[in-house]
């Protein structure tokens, strides 16, 4: 599930989400609309928080996008 889906899906705000898990509200906006790439602790703190819902591969590109980037 991406990170978006999931805070929307919570009513979660994208400042408190970032208090929780220990990054700015504007790196949370960045890793919701894909402009950001989440480190590995960053990654794994977003894991924990969401209980396994969004996981490092849920940053990854969908597949049709990873086409069409690659040609």
């Amino acid at each position: 599930m991406k990170l978006s889906a999931y805070l929307d899906l919570h009513s979660i705000k994208r400042g408190d989400f970032a208090k929780r898990i220990g990054v700015s509200g504007g790196w949370v906006t960045s890793l919701c609309d894909g402009s950001g790439w989440p480190s590995r602790e960053v990654a794994e703190k977003i894991s924990v928080e969401t209980e396994g819902s969004v996981t490092a591969d849920d940053f990854l590109p969908e597949r049709d996008e990873a086409r069409t980037c690659a040609s």
